[in-house]
């Protein structure tokens, strides 16, 4: 364990920095040698070098990189630990608080013990933006403080998470699908009609900031995921989306001109060979999907075009997603009745896998229904639906506001495991008591509007 009271690191010179280590078996630069913390060994400087503004000597090459004053700091997303290991300690850092009484025994960790996947990757064919300086106003609202890279989790360069072929979508989960509604059934005037499934699903999509900033949650963002710790994409996406709720004719323009920075300096991150860690690969990927429902729904020629650009990397994203999602395999083999016994290691574990495995489906549903608003003959080429994306229908564990109750709601209260859009268990054993907002935002595209309400109304 690594002491949280760093020693003092001199700017001395190379030589006498990387004296006290031989050079022949000094794997780490000096300055983290002696400071006793892990180095991620990134050349021409490692993380915590460029952070702290040290010079990073490595003892076999004697290189030394000195940043100078105004050197851009990236994010410091370090490779993340095995989702297994033990090496996994919790993320406590302070920052601006979304919920004041969110409870106390909740852990900031949000990395729970799952079995990995993957998906077939999509590339981001787009070339980055031109980096831009994000607007001071996160300093403003007080989240300027942000983590050392010594509190993020590394590996070593040989450990690598483990990867194994998804489980296809098998013939009945591919038919529920072609049962989808608003998706074989697409025209240009549904869009303006409030009696049509697709005038639903577009104006709860476009409402999906609006209930960011006014509630601190989506229908895909728990609201206590990002209490103890909020990576900076997430507050500058929270921020884009304050604004975007408030905006008036006046101030429109810079309202639009906050979004275009923000999604660019996320975007622009990119550049920077760092791999985040499974939060910040949730938190940035929730941030672009933001980002695209106001560019590509409600935004000028402009926007719309930058928003295109970067639906291959929020695919890329995705992708990379569903390499860290617990999928549910082992508790979709069992009986409804005996899943209650079978309940999450921990309420901080869960909601995380929970929101991976939301962010995933609603990112995806989302791209293709607006491919298919442009061109309804479009396929996609990676079709995601190909494989089972599961997820955890039931309000009592998703608004679930503490350990306690959420254990209680999962051995009392009914939940199902959904695959995908398979609502048929559901529909002939749940009650409308049991849907939340984001079980029913697929019911209306897969029952239909007024057939939803009708099944809400009778099951309760």
């Amino acid at each position: 364990m690594e002491s949280n009271n760093e020693p003092a690191v001199k700017m001395g010179s190379a030589a006498t920095e990387s004296a006290s280590v031989p050079a022949s078996r000094q794997k780490n630069c000096s300055a983290c040698v002696q400071a006793k913390r892990r180095c991620d060994r990134r050349t021409p400087i490692c993380s915590r070098c460029l952070q702290k503004t040290l010079p990073c000597v490595y003892a076999k090459s004697r290189s030394t990189y000195r940043p100078g004053k105004n050197a851009r700091e990236p994010t410091p997303l370090l490779e993340a630990l095995p989702l297994q290991s033990p090496a996994y300690s919790p993320l406590n850092i302070p920052g601006f608080s979304f919920d004041t009484e969110y409870p106390e025994s909740m852990s900031s960790r949000f990395l729970p013990d799952v079995t990995v996947e993957s998906t077939p990757r999509s590339h981001n064919g787009g070339t980055p933006y031109s980096i831009t300086a994000m607007s001071s106003f996160l300093d403003f609202i007080g989240n300027s403080t942000l983590s050392s890279s010594d509190q993020w989790l590394v590996c070593n360069e040989d450990e690598h998470l483990p990867e194994r072929p998804t489980t296809p979508a098998d013939e009945e989960l591919l038919a529920d699908l072609s049962k989808m509604i608003a998706c074989n059934r697409i025209d240009s005037w549904q869009v303006h009609d409030p009696k049509t499934p697709l005038y639903y699903i577009l104006n709860r999509v476009k409402g999906f900031t609006t209930e960011m900033a006014e509630k601190n949650t989506t229908p895909f963002i728990h609201r206590y995921l990002y209490h103890e710790y909020k990576p900076r994409c997430i507050m500058s996406c929270f921020t884009t989306c304050v604004l975007y709720a408030n905006s008036t004719p006046n101030n429109t323009a810079m309202v639009m001109k906050a979004l275009s920075d923000s999604a660019r300096e996320l975007v622009d991150s990119e550049a920077y060979c760092v791999v985040p860690t499974p939060i910040e690969k949730l938190a940035r990927s929730q941030s672009l999907f933001l980002y695209q429902i106001i560019r590509l729904f409600d935004g000028d020629i402009t926007l719309r075009a930058q928003g295109e650009k970067d639906i291959g990397l929020l695919k890329t994203w995705l992708g990379e997603l569903c390499r860290i999602r617990d999928n549910l395999g082992d508790l979709a083999l069992l009986e409804r009745a005996l899943v209650k016994d079978q309940s999450p290691a921990g309420w901080e574990n869960w909601v995380f896998a929970e929101c991976v495995r939301r962010t995933i489906i609603m990112a995806y549903a989302v791209i293709g229904l607006y491919e298919l608003l442009k061109d309804q003959r479009y396929t996609d080429p990676d079709n995601p639906w190909a494989y089972v994306h599961r997820w955890t229908l039931g309000r009592s564990l998703w608004e679930a506001g503490s350990p306690t109750e959420f254990q209680r709601a999962w051995r009392e209260s009914s939940h199902f495991i959904i695959a995908s859009f398979s609502f048929g268990s559901f529909v002939e054993n749940g009650k409308g008591e049991d849907v939340d907002e984001f079980a029913e935002i697929f019911l209306n595209v897969y029952m239909g509007g007024d057939a939803t309400r009708e099944f809400m109304d009778r099951r309760k």
